[in-house]
């Protein structure tokens, strides 16, 4: 509860701070807004010349991009700001101040600055959501609606753990600026489905490196039938890079000694 306690307090710290700056929230949404339209034309355009493309259909694939994008914007919204900022704090020696807090470091490097603009992206992606499944010609059913839901926590649970492997990396080079593109070139893999794979390529990314889990799985639940052992092997896939993730970041924290080091 002291937690949720702060990071409200987070929120409204943010909150007051995008307010004042009307501007820049304005222009921090448009871009996300961008990269959503270009998402979608990308699609648009393949449907002008084929009625099926990795194994969706046009409904299929707004379904896709619409639950790709609440992931991203909900990751956006509490999560990756803080990830840019993260080599900063470093270099800075921001976080030796973390250091000294009676809160988890994790938390405060990671879900310090909420981006009150995202929320609005995530209006949008329910937009695009909404319109696929309208396009849909399946029903869908209670059970399909759960698997989805889950799918899409363990594809946000992915997303953090991708941030905080590539963050942590930070510990361990003398120029970690820039270190954050390694997220968004793996990250430019899972805006698309993972049916443009081979079979084995498509294992690898739902079990060994599982970016498949962010959107690609949570999509198809609501168009096929439940499949409980895919999701059990997404819910173990996602475990598992979870406390891998989180022990690399809490070996990569002891390696730190200060900024003055």
């Amino acid at each position: 509860m002291q937690i949720i306690r702060l990071w409200i307090a987070f929120f409204k710290n943010c909150l007051a701070r995008e307010l004042e700056f009307r501007g820049h929230f304005f222009f921090y949404f448009l871009i996300d807004i961008a990269w959503y339209s270009i998402q979608i034309l990308f699609f648009e355009v393949m449907f002008l010349y084929t009625p099926g493309f990795a194994g969706l259909s046009k409904s299929h694939a707004y379904v896709f991009l619409g639950t790709l994008f609440m992931v991203d914007s909900i990751n956006m919204m509490l999560v990756a700001t803080n990830f840019w900022k993260f080599p900063t704090y470093i270099n800075t020696g921001e976080l030796d101040f973390f250091l000294l807090k009676p809160v988890s470091v994790f938390f405060l490097a990671f879900f310090r600055y909420p981006n009150i603009a995202s929320i609005l992206n995530f209006i949008v992606s329910i937009i695009v959501f909404s319109t696929g499944i309208t396009m849909l010609t399946n029903s869908i059913s209670v059970i399909q609606w759960i698997c989805w839901f889950t799918m899409c926590i363990c594809g946000s649970i992915i997303m953090l753990c991708l941030e905080t492997l590539v963050a942590s990396c930070a510990f361990h080079i003398v120029n970690s600026s820039g270190i954050q593109n390694i997220f968004h070139t793996i990250y430019q893999i899972a805006t698309r489905p993972d049916g443009m794979y081979s079979k084995r390529i498509q294992r690898i990314f739902l079990t060994v490196f599982p970016i498949s889990i962010i959107a690609s799985v949570p999509s198809r639940m609501l168009w096929s039938e439940p499949d409980i052992e895919l999701m059990s092997i997404c819910i173990i896939s996602t475990s598992v890079f979870a406390i891998f993730s989180r022990w690399f970041f809490v070996y990569s924290l002891s390696l730190y000694d200060g900024a003055s080091s």
